[in-house]
């Protein structure tokens, strides 16, 4: 295996200051992807057990929280026979340490039903992480800043916990409200009597029905302000 490159300390790959460790080898090849260089399996280094003890010493640092896990494509197979060996030596000597991992494969499609029922590395390395991002970069899907993700469609997933039940556990990035708000549907009066709902035997669903023939006539009734106030001012001053 390869690494393109080794981040520290990283405050923007999972919580925390962490080590960031970016691997070579991707065949997800996502429109407008930032790490284009890391598609090629040969970029950048070898990852040796010198590598792996580079990293050890600066997770070892107290105020460091954890590894993150980030590519090119950590789960390509090859990769992943390269990373065990660090994610089983970090868990057992430092044990506090937090594993993150980001993936272009989907976690309940691709791997939690065949990845790691098939393959024997992938159930152990899957062991040994604790947070996974998945699913591939969304271009349509992008929004500038989010937390820990480029696009919408990326998950927050607790790894042992899903490993436990057998299905996808999700968690919260913590900045889901920027698009998971949904404005309120403005229906016109007509069109929402034609669509014979009755609001009091139906839960919400963000309709708000306007009558604006009622609001008219109400509207009509008003006499002009302007008009008002000129005929009540001459009435308090007199004619002459």
């Amino acid at each position: 295996m390869n690494y393109a490159d080794i981040k520290f300390p990283d405050i923007q790959d999972g919580e925390g200051i962490r080590v960031a460790l970016y691997v070579s080898g991707c065949h997800f090849h996502c429109k407008e992807c930032h790490n284009k260089e890391a598609w090629d399996f040969s970029f950048g280094k070898k990852f040796t057990s010198d590598t792996i003890d580079e990293i050890m010493n600066l997770l070892k640092k107290p105020y460091v929280q954890g590894l993150s896990l980030l590519g090119g494509e950590p789960l390509e197979p090859a990769n992943q026979e390269g990373l065990l060996p660090l994610v089983k030596r970090v868990k057992e000597e430092l044990p506090k340490k937090d594993i993150w991992c980001w993936t272009g494969y989907n976690f309940d499609t691709d791997i939690l039903p065949k990845m790691y029922v098939q393959n024997k590395v992938t159930k152990e390395l899957l062991k040994n992480i604790d947070i996974m991002v998945d699913g591939q970069f969304e271009i349509e899907n992008k929004i500038a800043d989010l937390a820990f993700r480029g696009s919408t469609n990326q998950r927050k997933i607790d790894v042992q916990k899903s490993l436990v039940k057998g299905e996808l556990v999700r968690l919260k990035f913590g900045d889901e409200a920027r698009y998971e708000t949904k404005k309120p549907k403005i229906m016109y009066f007509e069109e929402f009597k034609k669509s014979n709902k009755d609001l009091t035997n139906q839960e919400s669903n963000n309709t708000i029905p306007v009558n604006f023939d009622i609001f008219e006539k109400s509207v009509q009734k008003q006499e002009p302000i302007r008009e008002k106030t000129i005929q009540e001012t001459i009435a308090a001053k007199g004619i002459e």
